[in-house]
């Protein structure tokens, strides 16, 4: 099995839950340039709480 089957295997019984932080990770692995990519990691954890009821709530007047 090459290693490119042994990823698609792992990650297609990857939980629902995982598949942000997975996707994160393989695009700063494969990002281009000298920039580190510490926010593209980073990401799918802010951004729950940046969608949260409770975050629009305290910026809606802003």
């Amino acid at each position: 099995m090459s290693k490119q089957q042994m990823i698609e295997n792992l990650v297609s019984t990857a939980p629902e839950s995982k598949l942000d932080i997975i996707l994160a990770f393989i695009k700063f692995i494969l990002k281009d340039g000298t920039e580190p990519g510490n926010s593209l990691l980073s990401e799918p954890a802010l951004a729950k709480d940046w969608l949260s009821d409770e975050e629009e709530e305290a910026w809606k007047d802003l």
